[in-house]
């Protein structure tokens, strides 16, 4: 997969003036669950589209077996047929792999630069909409200096993955199989070495395809957000158990320390996040602020130039004329 700083050389980060200011001072950013983003079919929706991706190699495995055995025809018979059976061990395959990646799944959101330059200097109206009368600010990072953060992220913290991804929407079939086809080959691999396995499968066979899974999982969206461009950043910290700390303690190995899962209120409730970059030798790439429309934009910029005359970093106000 292409690095995302060769497609874009800056990202944009929306957010509130509250939002801004908790940033800058914090100088993190935070990673929210994947439940509790504004897209309910957020990791889940690409099931569907990775069963019927799946089916035809569990076909063939089947008809490989079917050649071998005659048992398996009988059992197949039995089953159902032979459709219901592959339909059934697909499903079964793609829930196995939800379940081995977890439920701790954790986005931030970017998005992309776009082809009209007067977007990329006044920001997306869709996104000004979106944080309403309160105004809003964009924040928009170097892409290669974000990647090589993250990179940095990765020694100091305990993740089973870290990536940085552009997304492909659920209506641009092509690209879905030109840009997943490596990933999609690994999960047929995967498919292959279950059916060619002695002992049926279960949930403790070993599967290769995580990383290819958790890109097919993470990078897909439907249609609807396709304006915003998206690139996100996507972490899955690991939770050290007991059986992770008694391994490392045999082999003598020191486990890097487990990121910190934190919550904050909204609606009543509790959403969880985690921190990013909160190490002191990292500093965020920030290049430039963009003050969004709002009746006091200039003096929210004035206040910015102040705060920020130090940092080298650019402020400038948005002249899309959006009253909220």
């Amino acid at each position: 997969m292409e690095k995302v700083s060769a497609l874009y050389k800056s990202l944009y980060h929306y957010t509130t003036w509250e939002g801004l200011l908790g940033i800058l001072g914090s100088r993190s950013l935070w990673a929210t669950h994947y439940r509790f983003l504004n897209d309910f079919s957020e990791i889940v929706l690409f099931r569907e589209r990775l069963v019927t991706l799946m089916r035809p190699y569990v076909t063939k495995a089947y008809e490989r077996l079917l050649q071998g055995s005659p048992n398996v025809q009988q059992k197949i018979d039995q089953d159902g047929g032979l459709r219901q059976a592959v339909q059934h061990d697909t499903e079964v395959l793609i829930d196995a792999q939800y379940r081995a990646t977890g439920d701790e799944i954790y986005i931030l959101s970017f998005c992309g630069e776009h082809k009209n330059p007067d977007i990329d200097r006044n920001g997306l109206l869709s996104q000004w909409r979106g944080y309403g009368a309160g105004g809003g600010f964009a924040i928009v990072f170097n892409t290669k200096r974000l990647e090589d953060i993250l990179n940095l992220e990765v020694t100091k913290y305990h993740y089973s993955a870290l990536i940085l991804t552009d997304l492909v929407y659920s209506n641009n079939d092509d690209r879905l199989r030109s840009e997943m086809a490596e990933d999609l080959t690994n999960l047929a691999d995967d498919v292959a070495k279950i059916f060619n396995h002695q002992e049926p499968f279960s949930e403790n066979t070993e599967l290769k395809g995580y990383y290819s899974f958790v890109n097919c999982v993470s990078r897909y969206k439907h249609y609807g957000f396709c304006e915003e461009n998206e690139v996100r950043v996507v972490a899955l910290p690991t939770v050290l158990d007991d059986e992770m700390i008694e391994m490392a303690s045999k082999e003598g190995s020191e486990l890097k320390p487990e990121k910190e899962r934190k919550f904050r209120k909204k609606d009543g409730g509790l959403v969880p996040y985690i921190e990013l970059f909160t190490s002191q030798d990292m500093e965020l790439p920030i290049e430039r602020i963009i003050v969004g429309p709002h009746k006091e934009k200039e003096s929210r910029a004035a206040a910015l130039r102040v705060m920020l005359q130090k940092t080298g970093i650019e402020i400038s106000c948005s002249d899309i004329p959006f009253v909220g």
